[in-house]
């Protein structure tokens, strides 16, 4: 009898691509079409960074629409590792119910990002350039001062990956103090808010490039992990199929 609990690991995996997609979608949109990697500087004038939306709209437009859809993937991405958290549980699953919430929650935050910037673009020749400039502020510090609840969800990895009852366990146990780091290291991206310019301003090493880079060097790693998981699970359930099967006469 087949278990009722069988992973789908085809859609599994295909949720796992999707973080890929995403990866990349945004380094292309972001950095190639747009130039926005790194930002622009949060000390130019309000007329010097209204002249860059001005010069690049046509590709900053572009640019958002790839981003607006492909930050749908992160939904599709943060549920295939939520619902291995889920496995991990036992009882009741708190860790894998915050995590829904969190990673929803997160959505919100990036879809912001694309449609921010798209409202700029839309007609930059008649904005004025400090309404302009705040609201490029604000895409910045959504992007980068909402870091609490993707920490959040980083700690919770952690904690379901060391709480695992499964033998073997689905994750190695490395990958749950990866994700402790992981989620004390992006913390200098809440900086932002004191400095225009330097190490923690928001096109700085410290307050961009650095959570930049441990972010989605995360989300690699996990997807990379996250792969192996599903493959043990599904060779746990063809073990355990094949010990059902009654022997041959």
């Amino acid at each position: 009898m087949a278990l009722k609990t069988e992973i789908d690991s085809g859609l599994m995996k295909a949720a796992v691509w999707s973080g890929i997609v995403l990866i990349v979608a945004m380094v292309i949109a972001q950095g190639f079409l747009m130039h926005f990697i790194p930002p622009p500087s949060p000390d130019l004038s309000a007329d010097e960074l209204a002249q860059k939306f001005i010069d690049r709209k046509n590709e900053i437009r572009l640019g958002c629409l790839i981003q607006c859809m492909a930050w749908g993937f992160w939904a599709t991405w943060s549920m295939a590792i939520t619902i291995i958290m889920r496995k991990m549980e036992r009882g009741y699953p708190i860790l894998t119910y915050c995590s829904i919430a969190l990673n929803g929650g997160g959505y919100v935050f990036f879809i912001l990002i694309p449609m921010t910037w798209a409202v700029i673009a839309f007609r930059p020749e008649t904005l004025d350039p400090e309404i302009m400039q705040i609201m490029n502020d604000w895409v910045w510090f959504d992007f980068l001062f909402t870091w609490p609840p993707f920490a959040v969800f980083m700690a919770l990895i952690g904690v379901a990956i060391l709480k695992d009852h499964n033998v073997p366990t689905l994750y190695p146990r490395w990958v749950a103090y990866l994700n402790f780091w992981c989620a004390i290291l992006i913390f200098p991206a809440g900086l932002i808010a004191f400095f225009h310019t330097g190490l923690f301003a928001y096109d700085g090493i410290g307050a961009f490039w650095m959570p930049f880079a441990v972010f989605f060097g995360w989300m690699i790693t996990m997807s990379v992990t996250t792969f192996q998981a599903i493959n043990r699970i599904k060779a746990t359930q063809v073990a355990a199929l094949s010990d059902d099967e009654p022997a041959l006469v």
